[in-house]
């Protein structure tokens, strides 16, 4: 009896660690080309629920716009409390806001659509750079002095704006410098100590970044261990109530909600969000198998939301193709044809067809998309993937360009 109960045992145990065996050696195997190609270096970590499943690098990094989750959740906090509410107009508690900000309220700060010009806006239609501004409240008297792009409410536009702006509504609304609420409310709480406003991490995440104090947009700096903690928490209901949870895993456009984007990838849901410009940094939830990815680099390059995707999708128990791995397959023409046309994307993206392939045209320039189905393209020697998407009727409505956990749909004219 004994021994034909051990025979079950090893039946049933042996082909999960033999999967997760294969797993973490896949994904060692994928970061491994990053670092190889001196595209990446950093910290990574993933986790199913409490248990860490892979793990490479150690130490605190700046984490730049993953700052913007611990900013959404102290608003959200401040509302629970009574000292504000998310539709409240801004004007409320900045009484002399211009004008133009009639309409625009802290949702839309959260959201990125309150009208300021964000990094996706053509670099004329942007204006200077507000510089030379060392707080919160000297750089938001300076952006009342400009007009707003577009309406509050009409468009997404992500930008650091808006965060600054939460930042300084946190200390009146509080009573307390930045720093100490958020400490206080929910760094402590949660024994993330070895995450906080960094000065040194604020003015390293990009080479056009803004001194602002507090930057409630891109401050922090933190470790892979802290930030699965972190969001254990969050998505366990140790920070926020269930229904200011909901408030922020809504998107509302451009797949955001309330500092951070949800979205669906390869058919799994996530909660993603990427930090610096490029991209150096990434912290990615898979709800329904409550798994984690942390991903945090010391080179400014576009990788980590591709490694974050990559081994997200390993998890949850899927394969992936490196870009060095791609095969491309031959199309034809007429199915080519079905996909040329101009694609809107804060700007005009024209596909067309450049022999027995497609390319993204761009003046005298071609970059050609290679085949890997019917729907789906890539650039050679990248992760960039390219899918097009036809409504009920066959025809084609919109471009998604994938590049790890971003996402960017671009409508067909």
């Amino acid at each position: 009896m004994k021994r034909r109960l051990r025979t079950v045992l090893v039946l049933l145990l042996t082909p999960a660690a033999v999967c997760q065996a294969q797993d973490t050696a896949r994904m060692e195997q994928v970061v491994q080309s990053f670092v190889t190609s001196k595209t990446f270096s950093g910290s990574i970590l993933v986790a199913r629920g409490d248990q860490v499943i892979y793990e490479r690098g150690s130490g605190r990094y700046s984490v730049a716009s993953l700052t913007k989750q611990f900013t959404a959740a102290a608003i959200l906090l401040l509302e629970e409390r009574g000292r504000l509410r998310i539709d409240d107009l801004v004007k409320t508690h900045l009484p002399n806001t211009p004008a133009a900000w009639e309409g625009m309220t802290i949702f839309h700060l959260l959201t990125h659509t309150a009208g300021f010009a964000g990094l996706q806006t053509p670099p004329a239609a942007r204006g200077t750079p507000i510089q030379g501004e060392p707080t919160a409240s000297g750089y938001i008297a300076r952006l009342e002095e400009r007009p707003l792009l577009t309406p509050p409410g009409e468009t997404f536009s992500y930008t650091n704006t808006g965060y600054f702006i939460l930042g300084h509504l946190i200390e009146r609304l509080s009573g307390q410098s930045y720093e100490r609420f958020i400490t206080e409310n929910i760094l402590a709480p949660l024994s993330l100590k070895d995450t906080g406003p960094d000065p040194a991490a604020a003015a390293a995440m990009s080479p056009n970044a803004i001194a602002v104090t507090p930057n409630a947009a891109a401050g922090f700096s933190s470790t892979t261990a802290d930030l699965l903690r972190w969001q254990r928490a969050l998505y366990g209901g140790k920070v926020v109530s269930a229904a200011s949870l909901r408030k922020m895993t809504t998107p509302f456009k451009g797949d955001y909600g309330l500092g951070l984007y949800v979205r669906t990838v390869d058919g799994r849901r996530i909660m993603t969000h990427g930090g610096g410009a490029p991209a150096f940094a990434n912290l990615t939830w898979f709800p329904d198998r409550e798994i984690s990815v942390v991903v945090l680099g010391s080179v400014p390059t576009v990788a980590a939301p591709e490694i974050a995707a990559f081994l997200g999708t390993l998890a949850n128990g899927g394969t992936v193709t490196l870009a060095s791995e791609r095969k491309a397959i031959q199309l034809p023409p007429d199915v080519l044809a079905r996909y040329a046309g101009v694609y809107e994307l804060g700007g005009p993206i024209t596909i067309a067809v450049d022999g027995t392939q497609l390319a993204m045209v761009s003046g005298a320039n071609k970059t050609p998309l290679l085949a890997e189905s019917e729907t789906s393209f890539y650039i050679s020697n990248t992760n960039l993937r390219v899918e097009f998407i036809r409504d009920a009727t066959g025809a084609v409505t919109e471009m998604v360009l994938q590049q790890g956990t971003r996402q960017d749909r671009a409508r067909r004219r």
